[in-house]
């Protein structure tokens, strides 16, 4: 990751999808984190449908999470991803123009 940074240093802004990122502890001070609020079943339903999904790992990785009201509380933008794409492109858009 940080050569990844290191070549993208000039560049305005650098998204990044992390999803263990505060259990991980690799955030920044500065790094302005966005949280994408989803319906749980919706989740569940798009991971069944993966080739690879292990219901025994699912829960697994679920326990070692932090709690989203945590994650919702740490981040400083929330998207309510209701899996429409223009819905949820026009949110990106929003907080792009106002980070910019």
């Amino acid at each position: 990751m940080n050569i990844f940074l290191k070549k993208n240093k000039n560049k305005k802004i650098v998204i990044l999808d992390i999803p263990l990122l505060l259990e991980n502890k690799i955030n920044k001070k500065k790094d302005i984190l966005v949280f994408v609020q989803s319906k749980r079943a919706d989740i569940l339903k798009r991971l069944k449908k993966r080739n690879h999904f292990n219901n025994k790992l699912f829960k697994k990785f679920k326990n070692i999470q932090l709690p989203l009201e945590y994650k919702k509380r740490k981040s400083h933008y929330i998207i309510k991803n209701n899996f429409t794409k223009k819905k949820i492109k026009r949110a990106v858009k929003d907080i792009l123009v106002e980070i910019i």
